[in-house]
């Protein structure tokens, strides 16, 4: 497994490549907060119980990537690790090959690292491999095994609205292995642009109180807590962007964004649909028109990245924006 870093106009993509009779599947990450990029040591965000928190680090671990048809096949991606790292945004992951022709709708994935290889010696891979060595170390010893989560930071709990109280959450421990299951079938699948995979990082959070010792270092039940927020609470969120179609989204519309409002110019007057979501593919819009114009409210939508997506007959655009 490699990290490659590209440029800043390559953040949003999740990219397939084409080698012979594979393809070779990547990973990017968009670290949030309530659908606001999430910045270490910046960004202060509300948790579902109220609190106030602030995160300093934030790594883990995802591994044994399979990709499952409609017909339920499978493929099993080899050697399929990967480190999360939201101090490393702009990373493109390359996760591995498969079949040029296998068509999937479903990734599933481990977060943490299965037994095998969480009891292996980091030293036996390079440094540049997800399972190497690391600095700060994601190690805990070779009886213990990897970190499946390192979560550092601070919590609001004098209740003045700025977090003050330390905490760390290291979980580890073969049985906090918890699978988790992104669903495309519902997304625009696009092969040659690609997608993006969101974070949200309130969501590790939900239906922990964030009170008392706060320094877990293990597989308490604090610990385990957070691994199965990160599994099974919409912390791990797909979004594919773009259209398998020819043409783009400029084709069909053009957009102007003011502090209150989204115009649209559109380029026909053939009969379409119009979806905003948000970034955990909650739908807040929705219209069927075939206007030359239209204008959008949106002076009470919460600040964060959105898509707008726009069908015309067999063909689906989409596009992502920010909302202030």
């Amino acid at each position: 497994m490699k990290t490659i870093y590209y440029p800043l106009f390559l953040i949003f993509t999740f990219v397939f490549s084409v080698h012979g009779q594979t393809k070779i599947l990547s990973f990017k990450f968009n670290h949030n907060a309530a659908g606001s990029p999430m910045e270490l040591n910046k960004t202060i965000f509300t948790i579902q119980n109220g609190k106030k928190v602030k995160l300093t680090r934030a790594e883990f671990y995802l591994s044994n990537v399979s990709l499952f048809s409609n017909s339920q096949d499978s493929f099993n991606i080899a050697d399929s690790y990967l480190l999360i790292n939201a101090n490393k945004p702009n990373a493109v992951h390359l996760v591995g090959s498969y079949p040029e022709n296998f068509e999937f709708n479903k990734i599933k994935m481990f977060v943490g690292i299965d037994k095998d290889k969480n009891h292996a010696d980091p030293n036996l891979y390079p440094a540049s491999h997800p399972l190497g060595p690391k600095s700060p170390d994601m190690h805990w010893g070779w009886a213990a095994g990897y970190r499946f989560i390192a979560l550092e930071g601070l919590v609001d709990n004098n209740n003045d609205g700025v977090p003050e109280q330390e905490f760390q959450i290291h979980s580890l421990g073969d049985d906090l292995l918890f699978r988790t299951l992104m669903d495309m079938s519902m997304s625009h699948h696009i092969e040659n642009e690609g997608m993006s995979i969101n974070l949200d990082y309130v969501k590790l959070f939900n239906n922990i109180t964030m009170s008392g010792n706060l320094i877990q270092h293990g597989s308490g039940a604090l610990n385990k807590n957070v691994l199965k927020n990160a599994a099974n609470s919409g912390f791990i969120v797909p979004i594919i962007i773009a259209s398998t179609e020819n043409g783009t989204f400029d084709d069909i519309a053009t957009i102007q964004q003011s502090n209150n409002s989204l115009s649209f110019k559109f380029g026909t007057s053939d009969q379409r649909s119009i979806e905003m979501s948000n970034i955990i593919g909650q739908v807040i819009y929705k219209s069927n028109n075939d206007v030359d114009y239209l204008n959008l409210d949106i002076s009470n939508i919460v600040s964060g990245n959105y898509f707008i997506s726009i069908t015309t007959g067999n063909k689906t655009f989409t596009r992502q924006i920010f909302i202030q």
